[in-house]
């Protein structure tokens, strides 16, 4: 199970979106050199006839006595033919330098592939696996300027390829474009209703962005595709408590718990859940068989010693907040 931020009895729970890298690895295009290469136009040559219109002479007479002598008409001059030499067609020159830029890639020498890609793109500016390439060199070689452009002509090339939106979602991420980055993974999450983790990935988005109906809407769907995904669980609970639906996010700790006890993270926001709801006998419960899984737990005391107090035990509530306060100066 991936790590969870801890909520905290004094301020509302940080956020978490634990497979926010949602699935980079998945995101990655590979391009191997192997996709269909897209038909293009031929570009033919055009031979013209160079003609050389004859020139019109005046005839003239010159009087010799009696007799005249005409101008000869000059030879009309041939037309000359011109050959041009057939240039190598764009697309495939552009293919032949696609594959070049697919080998300097797997030898690591990014810069030659990513010189390689913009010289077949700039023969033949259609050829998406050349554009989908450039945006995964780009962002290698930490451009992610040039990435997001590389990635965006995709798209605008292949509408219907929704991995290229997938991709832009992680590079508009890196750069901290939220708003960006969750236009393209709604338009993912369109073309692939039936992904649950997609569904978790969006629900961690909205959520950063405060949009916490959404997130719940996002983690619900991801759990009626997948009823066992306890991450999904687990943040659904933490919006829940976060808006305050305590009773909500009770239940759905407990759920978790149900699948997988030794979840300390879960049990812990389960004690906090019950103490934001008043039920400071839970939370002394709760954190009670949290200690017993995590001893030294340091959070867990101080969380009963905050419901001991509530409770008006200040005996009780001095001792926790004394253990907690040796656990946190000896970590």
């Amino acid at each position: 199970m991936k790590k969870h931020c801890e909520a905290n009895i004094r301020g509302s729970l940080k956020w978490i979106c634990s497979g926010l890298a949602f699935y980079i690895s998945v995101f990655i295009i590979i391009c191997s050199g192997c996709g269909k290469k897209k038909e293009v136009t031929e570009i033919s040559e055009i031979l013209e006839e160079i003609v050389l219109t004859p020139v019109e002479t005046q005839l003239s007479e010159e009087a010799v006595g009696t007799s005249t002598i005409a101008v000869q008409q000059p030879t009309p001059i041939h037309p000359i033919q011109t050959s041009l030499t057939p240039q190598p067609n764009d697309s495939r020159v552009a293919n032949e330098l696609y594959r070049e830029g697919l080998e300097y890639f797997n030898q690591g020498r990014l810069q030659d592939a990513v010189d390689a890609f913009n010289k077949a793109t700039d023969r033949d500016n259609t050829m998406v696996d050349a554009y989908r390439k450039k945006a995964i060199t780009y962002q290698t070689l930490g451009l992610t300027n040039e990435a997001i452009a590389a990635c965006k002509k995709v798209i605008e090339l292949a509408p219907n390829d929704s991995e290229a939106y997938l991709t832009l979602t992680t590079f508009y991420l890196k750069r901290g474009m939220d708003h960006e980055a969750l236009a393209m993974l709604e338009k993912y999450v369109a073309a692939n209703p039936e992904d649950a983790q997609i569904y978790y990935n969006l629900g961690c988005l909205y959520g950063k962005m405060k949009l916490f109906n959404r997130a719940i809407a996002a983690y619900q769907q991801a759990l009626k595709i997948n009823p066992g995904y306890d991450d999904a669980y687990y943040n659904l609970g933490v919006v829940y408590l976060d808006t305050g639906k305590h009773d909500d996010a009770i239940r759905v700790f407990q759920k978790v718990l149900t699948n997988n006890p030794k979840n300390y993270e879960v049990r812990y926001n389960l004690a906090v859940a019950y103490t934001k709801k008043g039920a400071y006998e839970d939370t002394i419960a709760t954190c009670e068989k949290l200690l017993g899984l995590d001893p030294g737990n340091a959070n867990a005391h101080f969380l009963m010693g905050d419901a001991y107090n509530k409770l008006g035990k200040a005996d009780e509530a001095k001792k926790e907040y004394d253990l907690y306060k040796k656990l946190l100066f000896t970590q």
